[in-house]
C-alpha cells in the first residue's frame, strides 16, 4: 500500500478500492457481502439521503445498535458532506441516551431496531432530531429502502480535512459523558501512525468485532479498509460469533483479553479453531501476565501485540509489538 498517497479525506479509500478491485470483497456481516464497488455505492447513495433530509457541513448524525456496518457506512457518507456521526453506546441507559443524544445535537439518527422502543420513550425529548431511521441486521429494513430510494451524491467541494468526522462520548468520573470531537484528519492519520503491527497479506480478512461505539472499534475498522482488505465484522462477541468469523477466513482481529480466557475455558476444538488467527491485537483492559503466557502457550504461531490508547487520539497512542 507503500505506492499510494495518503489520502486527504476519510472516504477516500473506499472510492479508491472501487476503482482499484471494484469486484473483490470489501464487507462480510452475517449473510450479507458486498464488493468495494457495491459498498461505495451505499456510502454515496446514504450522502445523497442525507442531503436530501437537509444534512450538511457541520450538522450531526447519530447511530445507535449493536455492530452493523451502516454504521461504518454513515461515517463515511457523513464525512463526505463535512458532517459527523455520534456512535452511541447501546448499552446507555434512557435517561443517558436522552442526554448524549441531545448534547450532540443529532439531527438524524438511525437505530437498530432492537433499540427503537428506547428511543420511542424517549422522542418527545429529543430537541434536535429530525429524522429516525430503523436498521435491522438482517437487512430489509427502513435504512435499506432509504438507500434504494437515492441519488449517489460526491463529496462536497467545501468538505475540509479539519471536519469533525466522528464524536464518541467518553465517560468518566468527574460528571455527564463528554463527546470526544474527532476530525478526518485525526482518524486518517491515526490509520497511517499506527499501522505498524496491523499490516495485512494477500488473503487476509480483518475481524471487526470490537463494539463500534468504541474508539477501538471504529479505528481499528479503519485498517483494513485503509488497506483493501475484506472486513468481517460481527454483530456480538460471544464465541459463537467469532468462530463464525474465522471459518470464514478471518485472521487478523483486535479484542480484549478476556476473549482470550473465554477461548482457553472452551476446550481443545475452539483454541484449534483460534491457531488461524495470525494476529491478536488487544487493549482496553488489562491482560494478566498468567493469561498472556497462556495465550503464547496456545498459540505459538499467532502474533500477540498489546495496544494502549485512548478516545482522545483516536485510539492507539502506543503499542508492544509481537518481538518485543
Amino acid at each position: 500500500m507503500g505506492d499510494l498517497t495518503e489520502p486527504r479525506f476519510l472516504d477516500e479509500r473506499v472510492a479508491h478500492w472501487a476503482t482499484a478491485t471494484p469486484d473483490a470483497e470489501a464487507m462480510d456481516y452475517l449473510d450479507r457481502s458486498w464488493t468495494w464497488s457495491q459498498w461505495n455505492d451505499r456510502v454515496r447513495r446514504l450522502a445523497g439521503a442525507l442531503t436530501e433530509r437537509g444534512i450538511t457541513r457541520g450538522d450531526v448524525v447519530a447511530f445507535l445498535d449493536k455492530n452493523h456496518p451502516a454504521c461504518v457506512e454513515l461515517t463515511f457518507a457523513a464525512a463526505s458532506l463535512g458532517a459527523a456521526n455520534a456512535i452511541i453506546n447501546f448499552r446507555l441507559a434512557a435517561d443517558e441516551l436522552d442526554y448524549v443524544l441531545n448534547d450532540s445535537g443529532a439531527k438524524l439518527l438511525i437505530v437498530g431496531a432492537e433499540f427503537a422502543s428506547s428511543i420511542e420513550k424517549i422522542r418527545d425529548r429529543l430537541s434536535h432530531v429530525e429524522h429516525v431511521i430503523t436498521v435491522k441486521p438482517e437487512g430489509d429494513d427502513e435504512y435499506e429502502a432509504m438507500l434504494e430510494a437515492a441519488s449517489p451524491v460526491e463529496r462536497s467541494d467545501d468538505v475540509e480535512p479539519g471536519d469533525v468526522a466522528i464524536i464518541m462520548y467518553s465517560s468518566g468520573t468527574t460528571g455527564r459523558p463528554k463527546g470526544v470531537e474527532l476530525t478526518q484528519a485525526n482518524l486518517i492519520a491515526h490509520t497511517i501512525n499506527a499501522h505498524e503491527g496491523f499490516e495485512f497479506d494477500e488473503g487476509d480478512k480483518n475481524m471487526v468485532a470490537m463494539p463500534l461505539f468504541h474508539v477501538g472499534g471504529s479505528s481499528y475498522v479503519q485498517f483494513g479498509i485503509h488497506d483493501g482488505v475484506p472486513s468481517v465484522m460481527t454483530r456480538d462477541v460471544d464465541g459463537m460469533t467469532l468462530a463464525g468469523a474465522i471459518l470464514k477466513g478471518a485472521n487478523r482481529t483486535f479484542l480484549v483479553p478476556a476473549v482470550l480466557a473465554k477461548v482457553l475455558e472452551s476446550g481443545e476444538d475452539a483454541v484449534k479453531l483460534f491457531s488461524a488467527l495470525k494476529t491478536f491485537a488487544y487493549g482496553a483492559s488489562p491482560m494478566p501476565l498468567p493469561l498472556l503466557r497462556a495465550a503464547l502457550k496456545a498459540w505459538p504461531d499467532t502474533d500477540f501485540m498489546q495496544a494502549y490508547g485512548l478516545t482522545e487520539v483516536c485510539g492507539v497512542i502506543s503499542h508492544l509489538l509481537p518481538e518485543a
